[in-house]
Formats: C-alpha cells, structure tokens, sequence
C-alpha cells in the first residue's frame, strides 16, 4: 500500500541519523538511501512540520528534532533501567576502576543505554545511544543468549557475521556454541572481538519472568585482565547483575 510505503520511507530517513552522523544534508540523506533528493526532501519537509527533525541554523543540515527525543522518554519510562541499574553500575565501577556500560537488544545490535566510571584510560569511546554488533560483543553474546531459537535464527540471517578484528567470531556454528556456554556458565567474555587491545565481561540482567532484558558489563584494557583479575570482575559483574535483577523483580519491572 502506497501509505505504508510513506511511512516506511520516513523510517528509513529518520535511521539515518547516528550518533556518529547526528546531522545530515539532503544530499548525505539520499546518497545514504540511494533515493532521489525530490521525494527525500518531501520526507524530510513533512517531518520537519511534526517536529521529528529539524534544520540547525548554523550548519543548515537536517537532524533529529524534539519530538523523537520526547518518544525516547516515553520508552524509557515505561521501565526506567538506568534509573535503577545506576546506582549498581557506579559502585562497581569505584570497586573495580574500570568502565561499566549497560545495554538492550535492538535485532542484531546493542544499544548502550548507561556507562558509569570516570578517569579510565580506553582505546574506545562508546556514548549512551550508541550502537555495536551483537555477535561481536559480550554484552551481545549474553542477549543473543536470551532469545528463542526462532528469534535467534531471525537474527543471523539478518546478515553475514563481520570481522573486526583476528578474534571476531566470524562463523555462525561458532558463535552458536559460544552462546551455549554463555547460558551455561552466566557470563560472556569478549576477547578483542571488537576492539584490539580491549576485553570485556558481561552478564545477563533478567526481569519479574525471568526472562534476559539486558546486559551489564565490565570493559577493560587488555593488559590489565590477567586471570586473577578475570576471576575478580567476573564474579562482581554477576554479583551486581544479580542484585540488579531482584530489584526488577522486586519492582515489577521487565518482561
């Protein structure tokens, strides 16, 4: 229907927009949708007039405007995780000195939703909003961990498995496997998956069913997480998940 494909179009304009492209020109938004510039720029008039993106008056490029900013509340209110997970998050980063980011599934990426820790020295920047692969992370691996088998299924075919770096599982038996030691030991490791240099340690935060709503972890230099050091956030970034978990529950939160 020629009203569904409207609605679609305007989707894929509005996806456009990342947290590392946040502002586009017309030219940018019909290049990144291989659409013409006319029927783009009708897309992004039309959204303009309803507040959804907007033109910044001094770059006088396209971003997204207020009105997706009042609908992300909207979602994050319906469960307020950072609100809850917070407090948890920033005591694990003043015991261990690392970094602890949060996270949700979004099909075959997480979305970082809250990052705790000051003064630590990465090589990677990540920002709250901001996107990687699941397969390729070990927050990832703990979600992907969560989902039924269809769901699972639906979400490897979505594309082929990227490598990013030696160490990127790269082959869908392989990662597969690893998501069934993932369930059975409660926690995921990535190893330089996605960036040389940098590990990380994930657990699974459940809601009131049970059910994995997101992932918490711990992100640290490669040169700093020798085995007596692994052992130690491993079992604090349980421990933490854990405690995260019985407040959803106690609160009534998550699925």
């Amino acid at each position: 229907m020629k009203v569904l494909s409207s609605v679609k179009n305007a989707l894929k304009v509005l996806d456009a927009f990342s947290a590392d492209q946040p502002e586009l020109t017309l030219t940018e938004v019909s290049r990144l949708l291989d659409s013409h510039k006319s029927s783009v720029f009708r897309i992004l008039t039309t959204l303009a007039s309803e507040g959804f993106v907007e033109k910044n008056p001094v770059s006088n490029k396209y971003r997204l405007g207020l009105k997706v900013l009042d609908l992300a509340n909207r979602v994050m209110g319906r469960y307020d995780l950072r609100d809850l997970a917070g407090p948890y998050m920033e005591e694990l980063a003043r015991n261990l000195g690392e970094i602890i980011h949060l996270s949700i599934l979004d099909k075959n990426e997480i979305v970082y939703l809250e990052k705790k820790g000051e003064g630590q020295v990465l090589t990677v920047a990540t920002k709250v909003g901001g996107r990687n692969p699941a397969h390729a992370s070990a927050m990832g691996k703990v979600l992907l961990s969560g989902l039924s088998q269809g769901e699972l299924d639906n979400v490897l075919a979505m594309e082929p498995l990227a490598g990013f770096t030696p160490n990127t599982i790269t082959e869908i038996p392989e990662l597969i496997e690893e998501l069934e030691k993932t369930r059975r030991r409660g926690f995921a490791i990535d190893n330089e998956e996605t960036f040389p240099g940098i590990r990380c340690v994930a657990a699974p935060i459940r809601g009131r069913g049970g059910g994995i709503v997101a992932a918490i972890s711990v992100t640290v230099p490669t040169q700093r997480m020798g085995q007596e050091r692994m052992d130690q956030i491993t079992k604090q970034i349980k421990e933490t998940a854990h405690l995260i978990s019985e407040r959803m529950r106690m609160t009534g939160l998550g699925a």
